[in-house]
């Protein structure tokens, strides 16, 4: 028989696109947000299953195109397998623009997915918040259906589009093959994607930021499912070039993963950047003062140490500092993005760097 998925008020039909909704939080005014959902199933109605999740940032709209763009009638008709796609895990970000929804705001909803411990039922100390618990509830049936998924970001107000790659984590000795083998399966998903690759924060932290509580690196540490983010483009715009590259490298994931046949597809002409060994990412340089910031680089470009990337200006344009107010990089690497607005205070980060990475990739954490 033909595997049926249920999520929400939406079910598979072996051959179609159906549509439903996910109760996610009850509201004062009556009823409850919702996640939408998307289901587009192949017509064997088995294979893979493969999870689209996006806008959990309200103010990023590229993985709403991308999953609107591509799951299509054409799509289905050619594929194996089963796509769930959530284009938005914040209706109330999404509403007003924020990155945050008005019900936890100044809180990062992509640190609300399930922890690493099973036990896990609080967050920093407290009670679960009504968003906390939708997703929960969604995380159940993401460890229940999911053989991947791949969460669509956006990064800064310019940046090249790429993939952020997690750690791995494992408590006991005979954990670690898994963990290894997890990561191995990630690496052949990215280079099937086909997009620049930067690791994420070394694993302290990683786990200090709460990223293991994301979507990607709940659905990997938790449920250990191959998952990966991707980061389309800037925030608070659609960048078609970019959409187009992210349906390309989704779909050559399908075909890697049995879901599509044929030949990869070429990937559109955008910036992949490739410096030969793993990069991770960090937020370099900082102003050391309150200034006004002109970039002297663009999201793609490779620097070496000491190169200068943007001149820090007072109000009336003039130099701030010694060296003609030029604001230098500590290390070599390349520019990932750059952060909104020109009005910085002191030890603000300007931009997204990706510098060499020598940590590993599978980490022991204790209890």
């Amino acid at each position: 028989m033909p595997t049926s998925i249920t999520v929400g008020s939406a079910r598979s039909q072996p051959g179609q696109i159906v549509y439903g909704q996910f109760d996610a939080v009850p509201l004062l005014t009556g009823g409850s947000d919702a996640f939408p959902v998307i289901i587009a199933q192949g017509k064997a109605g088995d294979g893979p299953v493969l999870w689209l999740t996006a806008n959990i940032h309200g103010n990023e709209y590229n993985g709403l195109a991308v999953i609107h763009q591509l799951i299509t009638p054409e799509l289905v008709a050619a594929m194996t397998g089963t796509i769930v796609a959530i284009p938005t895990l914040s209706p109330a970000g999404l509403r007003i623009g924020e990155r945050s929804p008005y019900y936890i705001y100044g809180k990062d909803p992509n640190r609300l997915f399930p922890s690493l411990a099973t036990d896990d039922n609080v967050s920093d100390g407290l009670p679960p918040s009504g968003l906390e618990q939708a997703y929960a509830r969604l995380f159940e049936r993401i460890d229940a259906t999911a053989d991947y998924l791949i969460d669509l970001h956006d990064y800064g107000i310019r940046a090249i589009p790429f993939a952020f790659r997690d750690p791995i984590f494992y408590r006991e000795a005979r954990d670690k093959a898994v963990a290894r083998k997890l990561q191995n399966k990630v690496g052949t998903m990215l280079d099937a994607f086909g997009l620049t690759v930067i690791n994420e924060y070394a694993s302290e932290k990683y786990l200090e930021m709460h990223l293991h509580r994301s979507v990607s690196g709940a659905t990997l540490n938790r449920a250990r499912i191959p998952a990966v983010t991707v980061e389309i483009g800037g925030q608070r715009a659609v960048t078609p070039s970019h959409v187009q590259a992210v349906m390309t490298g989704i779909r050559n994931v399908m075909r890697w993963a049995g879901m599509l046949s044929g030949p990869r597809e070429p990937m559109p002409d955008v910036p992949i950047v490739d410096l030969g060994y793993p990069v991770r990412r960090t937020t370099h340089p900082r102003v050391p003062t309150a200034c006004l910031v002109h970039y002297l680089v663009q999201p793609g470009d490779i620097v070496k140490q000491g190169d200068p990337v943007a001149r820090m200006v007072d109000i009336y344009g003039r130099p701030i500092g010694a060296d003609d107010g030029l604001l230098r990089v500590e290390y070599d690497g390349f520019v990932i993005g750059l952060f909104p607005g020109i009005a910085c205070y002191p030890n603000d980060a300007i931009m997204g760097l990706a510098i060499r990475d020598e940590n590993s990739l599978i980490v022991p954490v204790h209890s």
